[in-house]
């Protein structure tokens, strides 16, 4: 079987987590396991160790800005609908965003006589200012300011073709995969008809689970919190780290360590300042994702306190080495974290919430032990690759006749 991923994703490195290792993990899987060929085309690639059976066309990619997003579409489709011929199916993989993806190759006619997937379509991400827009952009101060703000008058002036052409995608596409139940109801509840007639599956982003094994709590003479993540406003730390006084006041022996970096981070570090944490509250920077194992091994809990999120990688992650996560109710999480069984769900921006949470947790061992226990086994059945990229093939199968 011949498959066109196009595109696969912007970036392609198995060093990053979220997207980027979501459709590595389901090309190098379907490749191995399954024995697709898959030509391969995203943006930029590095640090990849192919089998032969991948082909990878780079069309370069740098900033995540609006006119290099636009220029990314462009190059994909001028190298696609040359090799659009000799495939059996066509995979748009990422990015595909809510009410806005659209594939050039569906939208000019191309893939009248291909069979045509689509996924995972993924929950909208809110993003709430302007520190998401630095990161992906990497421009700063005044001239990201004035950038973001030219790019979301053009994107309102142009949403509506842009609407458009998202509902002639969906319409040739013979298969939509979304990452959740949710995703699904919400394009059930806005294109019924285009949704009509066609093969929905739901499959849930997965982690590897043999690189991110259980391990047994550290012992330790103190107690600590974790989380990880770009740091971006969105993402709430802010809240964990105002949570911290609250802990402190309950248990003197807790430390939280921050993992990650990001525009915002200044801003928490100021924060950790002036509520005096200096001593309690750690940040490590970027770290390789091969070694945040050992990150989640030494945490007795890990908490995601994000104001928006679709479900993040890191949340797997915890799950898979057997921490209890504690998480905000955003995106999907709730389809994951069983409240009271493998974690605890906890309202955006609520200070005392997280505080009761992680100190009900911190002073019951045999709480937060089966908790972590439980949360393995979730990861196990729920997000093994192995098992993800069969049931991708499954359908690969169906659309191409094999």
């Amino acid at each position: 079987m011949k498959v066109l991923a196009s595109p696969a994703h912007i970036f392609l490195n198995p060093a990053y987590g979220s997207e980027v290792s979501w459709a590595y993990n389901i090309m190098i899987r379907l490749a191995e396991d399954h024995g697709v060929k898959i030509y391969a085309m995203c943006g930029e690639a590095t640090d990849l160790h192919l089998p032969q059976k991948i082909m990878l066309f780079k069309v370069g990619f740098s900033k995540g800005d609006l006119i290099n997003r636009g220029l990314f579409i462009l190059r994909n489709y001028n190298l696609a609908r040359r090799l659009v011929r000799g495939v059996d199916l066509v995979h748009h993989m990422f990015p595909f965003g809510f009410r806005t993806g659209f594939n050039p190759l569906a939208v000019f006619g191309h893939l009248r006589e291909k069979p045509f997937i689509i996924g995972p379509i993924q929950y909208p991400q809110e993003y709430l200012d302007i520190s998401d827009y630095e990161w992906v952009s990497s421009k700063r101060g005044l001239k990201a300011r004035l950038s973001y703000s030219l790019e979301n008058t053009i994107v309102k002036l142009i949403s509506r073709p842009i609407n458009i052409l998202h509902e002639v995608t969906l319409k040739e596409a013979e298969a939509l995969v979304f990452d959740s139940k949710k995703t699904l109801r919400l394009y059930d509840s806005l294109y019924p008809d285009l949704l009509r007639g066609k093969i929905l599956e739901v499959m849930p982003p997965g982690v590897e689970t043999e690189t991110f094994k259980y391990v047994s709590p550290v012992k330790k003479n103190y107690f600590e919190i974790m989380t990880a993540g770009y740091l971006l406003r969105r993402k709430g730390i802010q809240y964990l780290i105002e949570a911290m006084p609250l802990i402190l006041k309950e248990l003197k022996n807790v430390k939280l360590r921050i993992v990650g970096d990001g525009p915002f981070k200044h801003d928490l570090m100021r924060l950790v300042k002036r509520l005096s944490l200096d001593n309690k509250v750690f940040f490590e920077g970027l770290i390789p994702r091969s070694a945040l194992v050992s990150y989640y091994a030494n945490c007795d809990i890990y908490v995601q306190p994000s104001l928006s999120e679709t479900f993040p990688s890191t949340i797997r992650e915890a799950m898979s080495v057997g921490r209890p996560v504690i998480a905000t109710k955003v995106g999907f999480v709730e389809e994951h974290i069983i409240n009271g069984v493998n974690g605890f769900l906890v309202p955006k921006g609520d200070v005392k919430e997280i505080a009761n949470k992680v100190l009900l947790l911190l002073s019951n061992e045999s709480l937060r032990l089966k908790m972590g226990t439980k949360a393995r086994e979730y990861a196990e059945r729920n997000f093994n690759w192995d098992e993800i990229v069969s049931m991708w093939y499954s359908v690969y199968s169906k659309l191409a006749g094999h």
